[in-house]
């Protein structure tokens, strides 16, 4: 409408196009999905409670059967009300516990509550379905990167005068041990076992990609019998600010048959062990010498020994001797050390062994590095 003046009146909205707010679209609700975790001797297990809720007993009809006598036909069971788990005991002889305490009446579970059978432990947990599948992805590319480092790792030598064996398991989340040995020439063997920091793909990827330099013998212009040569080569190439932030420390050997001479640097790295039958005790081979990849100039110290007839090394990464045990106390290397030495005056230390009485020796679940054992004999 116009006024007097002809001119459009304020409220005139004749030629106006009122245009409202849209609505704001709402995301939906993040999917839950609730699961028991459990462990059948060999890996973790993770279980999905569906909708008609999860019944766990010694024998059928029970949804989840552990066949051991302290656990009753029927032992207890978890429903699902709206987002929370429901657990309660179907008059079981020896009881359902949870955190510690005996269930007495239906208890409503907290994400992570713990849950005893028996001898038997489990965990309730309760996780969006979006944030589980990342991590199954990201599980599956650890996977196949652990594979890849597998592949890369030398076969045992049984026989002749040097023979090697080993025991690798990495950890839950991957780190970044490698090791390799070879024969240079009839008279010179070369060997290493060397550790990434840090955890995951990247340190194992790191890990992989330095080992396959030195098992192909791709640093130019350098002697692979000499350690001091190795190591100056790889801190060339292999500098923190260029891959990272990650550094990595690597004990390397060559050993001369024919003068029974090891020679040794270990940049970075603790000491490996020589045993003997003529030692009383594991002895500490070890020059300090700085890790790779932290400085542009180094000096690389070589230490050496003659090895005795039947003696052998111990080389091995940290992941062997920094565990927490059972009782929540921190191992040191001298741990390790004794550990060896027990099993030296026994018999001949074996890899898997000690991989064994580590584990024994460690808390509940997977150590917290990899573990690296490298045995090498010299006849």
């Amino acid at each position: 409408m116009a006024d007097s003046t002809g001119q459009d009146s304020p409220d005139d909205t004749s030629d106006q196009t009122i245009i409202g707010r849209l609505p704001v679209p709402q995301e939906a609700p993040e999917e839950i999905g609730h699961f028991l975790i459990y462990h059948d001797g060999t890996k973790p297990i993770r279980l999905r409670i569906g909708p008609q809720g999860l019944t766990i007993g010694r024998t059928a009809p029970s949804d989840l059967q552990i066949a051991a006598p302290e656990i009753s036909r029927r032992h207890c069971r978890i429903d699902l009300h709206g987002d929370w788990g429901i657990l309660s005991d179907l008059g079981s002889t020896n009881g359902t516990f949870l955190a510690g305490a005996r269930l007495e009446r239906p208890a409503r579970l907290v994400n992570g509550a713990q849950l005893s059978l028996g001898g038997f432990t489990m965990r309730y947990e309760r996780r969006a379905l979006s944030e589980l599948a990342d991590e199954e992805a990201l599980s599956a590319e650890l996977r196949l990167a652990e594979e890849y480092v597998r592949a890369i790792l030398p076969q045992p030598i049984t026989a002749g005068p040097v023979q090697a064996s080993w025991w690798f398991v990495p950890s839950s989340q991957l780190g970044g041990d490698a090791f390799g040995y070879q024969f240079l020439d009839p008279e010179n063997f070369i060997g290493f076992v060397l550790d990434v920091s840090g955890h995951g793909i990247g340190s194992a990827m790191h890990a992989a990609n330095v080992a396959n330099m030195l098992r192909r013998r791709a640093l130019p212009d350098v002697s692979f019998h000499d350690p001091a040569q190795v190591v100056a080569a790889l801190n060339d190439v292999v500098p923190m600010e260029e891959h990272n932030g990650l550094m990595l420390t690597i004990w390397y050997f060559s050993y001369h048959l024919p003068s029974r001479r090891l020679r040794f640097c270990a940049a970075g790295h603790h000491p490996a062990f020589l045993l003997a039958p003529a030692l009383p005790e594991p002895a500490p081979l070890w020059e300090r010498s700085p890790a790779i990849g932290m400085l542009p100039f180094a000096k690389w110290a070589v230490g050496e020994t003659t090895v005795p007839p039947g003696g052998q090394i111990c080389v091995f990464s940290d992941g062997a001797f920094e565990i927490l045990t059972h009782d929540n106390q921190q191992w040191s290397l001298e741990d390790f050390r004794m550990l060896l030495m027990q099993h030296t005056q026994a018999r001949a230390p074996e890899p898997e062994r000690l991989y064994q009485a580590v584990r024994a020796a460690s808390r509940p679940g997977p150590l917290d590095d990899d573990f690296s054992v490298l045995m090498i004999r010299f006849e």
